[in-house]
């Protein structure tokens, strides 16, 4: 079992799974490693101790968030959200790589290491990737909805094609012919993700179906089957 399958059996994240591993001696280098039994029931053991915790807050506060909804009787339409320069804003990675991205003052540096991970950029920094390609075709997906509503224009329907995806090889969970479909609609960007994660997979020796290999070399003209 790979590192990243093994976290969503959990319900938590490849990079929250690595740093657990780390803080307890384990040598994890990537999500695509292999988990060994002792991993697996360390985790199961410990990992989900600290899950279950998390998941008792957040129902704690839904319970309370519940509580207070009722007691209101009178609509009201919330203003639209302002965002000052320093607030930070969620953003996951949809890059099946390392990314980083400069912030205007040319000191902060943003890290993804995974795709899946979360960095909180200041909304000034957001501002000036706002038209660029980290936005629009989009490397990093904005976490915060109001942000998201506001910014429609720039994002477009891109979000779409990340819908129901927590890590890139569950693009190949698909049935042939929806996989089929989706490479030959797809934008480049997002069949430049799905070739690299095709490769990585079989570095892993995490094969992917040989058939959808196929779709991909005779729709882009690549030849991935070779390195099966």
């Amino acid at each position: 079992m790979k590192i990243f399958e093994l976290a969503k059996e959990l319900d938590v994240t490849p990079k929250d799974l690595i740093a657990f591993y780390r803080n307890n001696d384990y040598q994890v280098s990537s999500h695509m490693q292999n988990a060994t039994d002792d991993m697996i029931d360390f985790a199961k053991a410990h990992m989900t101790d600290i899950t279950n915790k998390k998941t008792e807050i957040e129902k704690n506060e839904d319970e309370d968030e519940n509580t207070s909804s009722k007691t209101s009787f009178v609509e009201v339409k919330a203003p639209v959200k302002t965002f000052k320069p320093d607030d930070e804003i969620p953003c996951k990675s949809v890059t099946p790589w390392k990314l980083s991205a400069v912030g205007v003052d040319k000191n902060t540096v943003y890290h993804w290491e995974y795709f899946g991970d979360v960095e909180y950029v200041k909304y000034r920094d957001l501002q000036a990737l706002r038209r660029t390609e980290y936005i629009t075709k989009p490397k990093i997906l904005i976490m915060d909805a109001d942000l998201r509503n506001q910014w429609g224009r720039e994002l477009g329907d891109v979000y779409k094609y990340f819908d129901g995806i927590e890590y890139p090889e569950e693009y190949f969970d698909r049935s042939n012919d929806e996989f089929e479909e989706l490479i030959k609609n797809a934008p480049h960007w997002l069949t430049d993700i799905i070739k690299v994660t095709a490769m990585a997979m079989i570095r892993a020796e995490n094969y992917p179906d040989v058939k959808k290999i196929r779709i991909i070399d005779d729709t882009l003209g690549t030849c991935i089957k070779d390195f099966l």
